[in-house]
């Protein structure tokens, strides 16, 4: 759980509130420290970090050190150029993360889940597929891509905040556990957010008509703590997302069905695009791995983002 207050230093988990970071210590004590000139946070300090304060008066500390991190889910910063890539922590110290998207409205692109699900395999990190929106009419191919993950062994639930369905499943999911929410704009994910926990208020928005996707009402993330116990964390929505950080030769690794047949190419080296006596292809071609989602990782492996 939280760390332990040792005499007049305490470590406690980081969460942003405007231009503070505001710390909860084993005694559920507020410690601010404001950012200035005289004392500047620690550039690389992110939401669920844990630091140890040392404390200078009855309200207020000073952050010391930075515990080292046991997870952490990054993305490419939006201000990334292509000579220099900025890593985004979007979450520390992390168990699992929750993947929303909508069954319509907007239209789930499968493959940006794929990206969504190479991160969290590569980080080591707990993902829950959630399909939102379930009581919106909705075309039977989602259906059929929520059997092809479950086939694959991930944890997939289906919500509505509307008649509420999925959602004490959701909840029991969350239980003792720091979650991060995460996925498109216009997904839902503030709403079910408030259906989950009652007064957080987050905003909600709507679907933009213009585009057909949604518009963006949370612009970083926020770690709450929930009444039954654990962490929730709200992203803002996602449009575009790569797998910066995930070496090519260990992407294949980062698709669980790719993985009976890494070792078994001819190569050692095989990317499993052109390459002769490719198992992966040939467990595609045989129809064991599907197509779809082998499409994904050859688009992921050309650095496509969308």
């Amino acid at each position: 759980a939280f760390a332990q207050a040792q005499s007049a230093k305490s470590a406690g988990k980081v969460r942003p509130r405007h231009d503070q970071v505001l710390l909860t210590t084993s005694r559920a004590e507020r410690m601010e420290r404001r950012d200035s000139n005289e004392s500047p946070l620690p550039s690389r300090l992110s939401v669920g970090d844990y630091v140890k304060l040392r404390r200078l008066d009855a309200t207020t500390g000073m952050i010391e050190e930075i515990l080292p991190r046991q997870t952490a889910l990054t993305r490419k910063d939006a201000g990334s150029t292509s000579k220099k890539v900025i890593q985004q922590t979007m979450l520390a110290n992390l168990d699992q993360v929750v993947l929303v998207f909508a069954t319509t409205q907007p239209e789930p692109h499968f493959g940006m889940l794929d990206r969504y699900l190479t991160i969290c395999e590569s980080a080591e990190i707990h993902p829950i597929i959630c399909l939102n929106k379930i009581d919106l009419p909705h075309e039977e191919r989602i259906e059929q891509e929520a059997a092809l993950y479950r086939s694959l062994g991930y944890t997939v639930i289906w919500t509505s905040t509307h008649t509420r369905e999925g959602i004490e499943q959701l909840r029991s999911l969350l239980k003792d556990h720091t979650s991060l929410f995460s996925g498109p704009s216009g997904v839902g994910k503030s709403s079910l957010v408030n259906t989950i926990e009652s007064g957080m208020a987050l905003r909600t928005g709507l679907i933009s008509d213009a585009t057909g996707k949604g518009k963006h009402t949370t612009t970083g993330s926020q770690l709450y703590p929930l009444s039954g116990g654990g962490w929730l964390a709200d992203s803002a929505g996602i449009r575009a997302l790569a797998a910066w950080n995930i070496a090519p030769e260990d992407l294949g690794a980062c698709f669980v069905e790719f993985r009976p047949y890494l070792g078994e190419c001819l190569y050692s080296d095989c990317l499993h695009v052109e390459e002769e006596g490719c198992a992966i292809r040939q467990a595609v071609d045989d129809g064991i791995i599907n197509q779809r989602r082998y499409t994904s990782y050859v688009r992921i492996l050309s650095g496509e983002e969308r």
